[in-house]
């Protein structure tokens, strides 16, 4: 329900916009555009899953997806602009550039027609950044939260797996960390989260690097 709120909020305001500025709210909407960057995005989130998660089948972290759609809307508009400026591709059905026309000569309607080009071809950030506020929106937040919290109540566990995020950790280095900071042996975590012991030792390694820390008590630390 607050993504779809946050939906509705995005789209307001892009009206809002073009009608204080004047321009068609239509000619920022690129259907190709903007499935290549959500199947960017759902791409580089699917890589940075680990097998772990592939078996228990998780909800989407909303956060990280948005994150790697925002990655996936920088490649498209460096790829789009590429293209433009090397062979003269326009973007929403503009006129070609002649071939061995140099930029610095543009005038006229021609200079127009070049730089409607560049703007259309950037509508890709536009749609990362929507995407980001729609499904990653709360990220700061969150974090405002954990700050807060400091010296006060203890920490839930769905906390700590957000706050341990935000350091750095992957998904599953979080959930191991959660139970670290439960006292719970690396057997106890293996069985926990029915995963190997070697594969608790691995992502345990990893944890004491991200987080620069020697010991597991440490862990604990670095949520404050």
């Amino acid at each position: 329900m607050k993504i779809g709120k946050r939906v509705a909020a995005v789209l307001c305001y892009l009206i809002l916009v073009s009608l204080f500025l004047g321009f068609r709210v239509g000619e920022l909407l690129d259907v190709g555009q903007l499935l290549l960057v959500l199947s960017g995005g759902i791409i580089l989130y699917l890589a940075g899953m680990e097998k772990e998660d592939w078996v228990k089948r998780e909800k989407p972290d909303g956060t990280m997806l948005a994150r790697d759609a925002v990655y996936a809307s920088f490649i498209v508009t460096f790829v789009l602009l590429f293209l433009m400026l090397s062979e003269g591709r326009m973007a929403g059905g503009e006129k070609a550039l002649p071939e061995g026309t140099a930029y610095g000569a543009l005038a006229g309607a021609e200079g127009r027609s070049f730089m409607r080009g560049i703007a259309l071809n950037m509508r890709p950030l536009l749609y990362g950044i929507c995407i980001w506020i729609a499904l990653g929106g709360d990220g700061g937040r969150k974090s405002d939260t954990g700050e807060k919290k400091k010296n006060k109540e203890p920490w839930t566990a769905q906390e700590a797996f957000q706050r341990f995020l935000e350091l750095g950790l992957t998904r599953r280095e979080a959930e191991i960390a959660v139970q670290a900071c439960k006292g719970l042996s690396n057997k106890e975590i293996a069985l926990e989260l029915n995963i190997s012991e070697a594969t608790v030792k691995k992502h345990m390694s990893h944890i004491f690097e991200k987080l620069d820390v020697e010991k597991r008590q440490e862990i604990m630390e670095r949520l404050t």
